[in-house]
């Protein structure tokens, strides 16, 4: 027997990002199951809790996310890091079975910022390395590249960017992959002027670093 209980949330509600789909998270639905023990017969009750989101915009307030539970889903607090930014950007782009919203970084950064988030924005260092109180203005990536059976992929550091890639055909079209979210996230910044560059050390792929980093808004 399955009983289902609905617990609301009071405002403000707290932001969730469910494996890279963000949303409000305005209840929970919580479902209690009784199992039976097949050798002794003993009952034990099992609960299972999903979250209830509000997806914002056009779209309906209340719909049961039924993908995840909610003790798999995390809590965004603002200003969020840039290592918290990749992490939803990398989980966004690995759920490729979702279709709820665009996964593109662009979108994903104006949902953040439409649901009230803003982005902890790295600062320049000093000559001893500390953070100064001036906005950084140049943003190295670092990041691997290279051309597995699959195809031609990419995976940058989760202190910055996400850029990472999966399957593609050729060394060009990882090239323009990379550049087309590089563009993006010039537009989702727009009201900032900075460059992104890459750094890599594998001899391999310096022709692929070398024509990103001699033209950084191709």
């Amino acid at each position: 027997m399955i009983q289902t209980h609905l617990m609301k949330l009071d405002q403000p509600y707290p932001v969730l990002n469910m494996k890279g789909v963000l949303a409000r998270h305005v209840a929970t639905l919580i479902e209690i199951h009784t199992v039976v023990d097949r050798k002794t017969g003993e009952e034990t009750i099992k609960t299972i809790s999903h979250p209830v989101v509000d997806y914002g915009e056009n779209n309906y307030a209340g719909v049961v996310y039924e993908k995840l539970e909610l003790e798999d889903c995390e809590i965004l607090t603002s200003p969020l890091s840039m290592h918290e930014l990749h992490s939803i950007i990398h989980s966004n782009l690995s759920m490729f079975n979702h279709k709820i919203f665009n996964e593109r970084p662009e979108f994903i950064i104006w949902r953040l910022h439409h649901l009230g988030l803003t982005i902890d924005w790295p600062k320049k260092k000093d000559a001893d390395g500390l953070d100064t109180d001036e906005d950084e203005d140049h943003i190295v990536v670092p990041i691997s590249m290279g051309k597995a059976e699959s195809g031609w992929w990419a995976e940058s550091s989760a202190l910055s960017f996400c850029f990472d890639a999966r399957e593609m055909e050729s060394d060009k079209a990882l090239l323009n992959y990379i550049r087309e979210m590089r563009s993006e996230y010039y537009q989702a910044f727009k009201d900032r002027k900075f460059d992104i560059t890459f750094q890599n050390r594998q001899p391999e792929v310096k022709y692929l670093i070398d024509e990103l980093n001699n033209n950084p808004h191709l």
